[in-house]
């Protein structure tokens, strides 16, 4: 990213204590403009209002364009001096919008008429970040001197006089604004409590799932229906509202069941399904080969699973008609003792599919169980003030907020959430009661005060989950980059932004507005998932802001004439949008995770769009032709069965951070990417291709000098080697995450020497097709800590100086060991997971974990797929931390102790899938 970005002066704003997030996007943008203001040849910087306004003067973003404006005022005084009036009204005016914006934000829900209001304020805001966007690149002094020189002052004089004009249009806007703010008369009104004090770094110690609490009879219940010996195919309902827990107790349920089957899968449904694709996570789920789920889907996963006795989970069906379509890939009158567990909202959809007698209804909590679940949250934090006054007044206080809750677990925890936001004070707590209200069930209200208590620079990191499907898994790694490419986060100067980034969810995740589905090993969210009552909320906050739209919302309300980020998972929609011919002349992102017929639609884009998904099924590929001029485009991800090839013109996208083609079928490259500054995030498929003409493959650095400059990357998935000269890897100095296909021994050699590339790699993963002979040594990577080896004598496994010393989880596949591997293995003081996958161990006889003291000191997870393995042994004393053993079936004897032996899970189909995914 530049270092005069939009991005990185819109976060400093967001980071002013006590302002709303959307008031302080409309004085970044003001705050831009007054750099125009001067009165003495020089640039005289206007107060905005607040403390942290010399914090920002400081920074080297504000200093160049102080610059730019300067040197213009300088050469052009009086032209610019014509601004002044309208440049301190506009100052004036934009400091009592962000006082009344701060106000709703507190009381729009007791004073009604605000929402049309608050939506032109922030259109207003937009606008003033539109005019910024594209007035001030034109405005930098011109370089040349002579009589092209003062051609481009006299160019810029126009443009002056362009921008004051574009400065007029708004000032009206905003006086119609101040008329109306006077005609609602909005009180003064102080800062939420708690708040000021807001640490992004602050974790919560309590656990992902919270609200199991009351659930135990109830989960006893369903494992003994879904494990009873009965040979006779059952499906199992549970069936209740939204929020009750039921997606909670189903999983509980079948992470404590899957073991006792050969096959498991779980799929969720939601409101727009895509029965085609939610056969396909199952198929890939249970085993199935890609070929197997490309040809013949339905048939291939039907014959596979009646031979199976399999446990799959349904979750969140609402119609009938998707489990109609499931039917014709899964066996439903089987009598080998499978099960299906579905869950639903709907009495009628739970009597259909499982009948009567295996219905299992979720009701409120009671009164006790109620407050031992908010209690069990909301006390789970020590504070530094603990209790302020007396702790039964406390507790009566919070009795009292319990009761709005209704015996919902879903509005227990997020209001326990928000209390964990503020001081275990009677005055703090004393407000939270307040800000529900006097009416008994205050859930939606609930929901709403828990977005309204975010601090300003999380609202928007919330908001942003309305653009994905309901029910969807989302990678961490994806929405931290779609965070980064909005502006929503940036580096401290100390951590990067990805590391911020995990801070934000984070919180988020502390405040159980937004669940997590599974945890890298060092403990951060691979991917999370948000609640279908908190999706409606983050969709209808956003919705009145215009902070995002689905394409439904775009082609029907009167509202959406100018949408800022657009989102479809329906082919539908999709459709419908086209077929409409929308503008969509101020669009910043577009996220499009099923489309068919829009991408053909790009040219109707503003060329301001920051963000762009296309995952296109079709295979009509995207049009890199269009894409190539967003010129400020941050984040591109593509993705299809069709073949990408990348033109030189991608080097127009200068401001590009994340560059994501891992799902394309292929991608044809161009040598230019390796010079594109700004990346951080390289993603690439395995079948990478050389440019070609008239036939012929081209490797074009090889005909001339190519020098790679990439000092921001740290992200390159899929290392195209035909492409990618060995000794360029030296060049990645901020490399954190590398991928290689099909490696190389030039590439070993570089691996294994010395240079600045071993300090900061955390991930490696090696895929190789033939024996390299020719062994890794990873022993100077001093932070790797993640390894995945595919293919044989890559490293040499006899010798665990060869290893890097702070490796903590390890997944070999194909590796073909023939020396027990754990000999070595153990000696690894900090592995956790262990994941030995088909043909990573050849030998016959036995494996042995030993009992020693420093025999596998961290391990929590170990998984063993092995043909040819007669016996596996684990010593008394041996892996005493272990959490999880997952063994093949081929392993006739196994000689453990008890205390491993009560979590050994038997599964013949591991991959690793679950501590290998695509994403970093």
């Amino acid at each position: 990213m530049k270092s005069w970005s939009s991005g990185n002066l819109l976060v400093g704003f967001l980071l002013i204590p006590g302002t709303c997030w959307w008031a302080s996007w409309a004085l970044f943008s003001l705050f831009l403009l007054l750099h125009f203001h001067s009165c003495s040849g020089r640039l005289k910087v206007v107060a905005a209002g607040k403390s942290n306004m010399a914090e920002m003067l400081s920074s080297g973003v504000v200093r160049k364009l102080a610059d730019i404006a300067g040197n213009l005022i300088a050469r052009e005084g009086s032209r610019l001096s014509e601004l002044e009036e309208n440049i301190n009204w506009i100052r004036e005016e934009m400091s009592s919008i962000k006082t009344f914006l701060e106000n709703a934000d507190a009381v729009e829900s007791e004073i009604g008429g605000l929402a049309d209001f608050i939506r032109s304020t922030c259109d207003l805001a937009y606008d003033l970040e539109d005019i910024m966007e594209e007035y001030f690149p034109k405005l930098s002094p011109p370089r040349r001197n002579g009589w092209k020189g003062r051609l481009g002052w006299l160019w810029k004089a126009k443009t002056v006089r362009d921008f004051a004009v574009e400065i007029e249009k708004l000032k009206r806007r905003a006086v119609d604004i101040k008329r109306r703010r006077k005609t609602y008369k909005v009180p003064d009104a102080t800062g939420c409590p708690g708040k000021q004090g807001w640490d992004p770094r602050r974790t919560f110690p309590h656990t992902d799932e919270v609200n199991v609490v009351g659930m135990d009879k109830h989960i006893k219940e369903l494992e003994a229906k879904v494990t009873d010996q009965d040979s006779v195919h059952r499906v199992i309902s549970i069936r209740g509202m939204a929020g009750i827990g039921k997606t909670t107790l189903a999983r509980k349920v079948y992470n404590s069941v899957r073991k006792s089957f050969e096959c498991s899968a779980w799929i969720y449904v939601s409101q727009q399904p895509n029965p085609y694709g939610l056969l396909h996570d199952i198929a890939r789920q249970v085993g199935l080969t890609e070929k197997q789920q490309k040809q013949d889907l339905e048939g291939n996963l039907f014959r596979h699973l009646s031979l199976k006795r399999y446990v799959i989970v349904i979750d969140d069906i609402w119609q009938i008609e998707p489990w109609n379509a499931l039917k014709n890939g899964i066996p439903v009158n089987s009598m080998n003792g499978s099960r299906i567990i579905i869950t639903s909202r709907s009495n009628d959809i739970c009597r259909q599919i499982g009948g009567q007698n295996f219905l299992h209804e979720l009701q409120h909590l009671d009164e006790e169980k109620s407050r031992e679940l908010f209690f069990k949250v909301v006390m789970a934090a020590p504070q530094d003030n603990d209790e302020d006054g007396d702790p039964s007044q406390l507790k009566n206080i919070g009795e009292k907020i319990l009761k709005k809750c209704g015996g919902v677990p879903l509005a227990i925890v997020v209001i326990a959430g928000v209390l964990l936001s503020r001081d275990r004070s009677i005055q703090a707590w004393k407000g939270v009661l307040e800000s529900i209200g006097k009416d008994g069930n205050q859930c939606s209200k609930i929901f709403a005060l828990s977005y309204k208590d975010l601090p300003s620079m999380l609202k928007p990191c919330f908001l942003y989950f309305g653009l994905f499907p309901e029910d969807h898994e989302i990678s961490t790694f994806r929405l931290i980059n779609l965070w980064a490419a909005e502006g929503f986060i940036h580096d401290s100067g100390v951590r990067a932004v990805e590391d911020v980034g995990q801070d934000y969810l984070n919180q988020l995740v502390g405040r159980n507005l937004i669940q997590v589905v599974n945890r890298r090993c060092d403990g951060t969210v691979r991917f999370c998932r948000i609640h279908d009552l908190l999706h409606d909320l983050s969709i209808s906050k956003a919705g009145e802001m215009n902070f995002l739209n689905t394409l439904n919302n775009v082609a029907t309300s009167a509202y959406c004439l100018a949408p800022r980020r657009v989102t479809t998972s329906s082919q539908i929609d999709a459709r419908n949008y086209v077929s409409s011919n929308h503008q969509t002349p101020k669009l910043r992102a577009l996220l499009c995770f099923n489309d068919f017929k829009m991408i053909g639609r790009l040219r109707n884009f503003n060329k301001s769009l920051r963000v762009l998904i296309l995952m296109d099924p079709s295979g009509l590929g995207a049009p890199m032709n269009e894409i190539v001029k967003l010129k400020h485009l941050y984040h591109l991800e593509l993705g299809g069965e069709y073949i990408i090839e990348l033109p030189y013109a991608i080097s127009n996208l200068e401001n590009l951070l994340t560059l994501d083609l891992k799902e394309c079928a292929a991608v044809i490259l161009t040598e230019v990417i390796w010079k594109m500054k700004q990346l951080r995030h390289i993603l690439l498929p395995p079948d990478f291709r050389a440019s070609s003409v008239c036939g012929f493959h081209l490797d074009c650095h090889r005909f001339h000098s190519f020098e790679v400059s990439l000092p921001n990357l740290q992200t390159l998935f899929g290392l195209p080697v035909r492409d990618f000269e060995a000794n360029w890897l030296h060049k990645l100095d901020s490399l954190r995450r590398l991928e290689i296909h099909l490696i190389t021994k030039r590439i070993i050699g570089v691996l294994s020497s010395a240079n600045s590339l071993s300090q900061k790699l955390e991930e490696l993963r090696i895929i190789s097709s033939d024996d390299m002979k020719s062994a890794l040594d990873l022993s100077r990577y001093v932070s790797l800590r993640k390894l995945y080896m595919h293919g044989s004598g890559i490293v040499d496994f006899a010798r665990h100086d060869k290893l890097p010393i702070c490796l903590t989880e390890l997944i070999l596949h194909g590796t073909r060991l023939e020396m027990d591997p754990m000999v070595i293995l153990k000696k690894l003081p900090r592995l956790k997971i262990l994941v030995l996958e088909f043909d990573s161990y050849l030998g016959k006889k036995k494996m042995v974990c030993s009992g020693e003291a420093d025999s596998f000191p961290q391990l929590e997870v170990l998984r063993i797929f092995a043909n040819s393995l007669e016996e596996f042994v684990a010593e008394e004393g041996a892996m005493p931390k272990l959490k999880h053993l997952t063994l093949s079936h081929s392993i006739p004897t196994v000689k453990v102790p008890d205390r491993i032996r009560n979590i050994i899970m038997i599964d013949p189909f591991m991959s690793g899938r679950d501590e290998l995914d695509a994403d970093p």
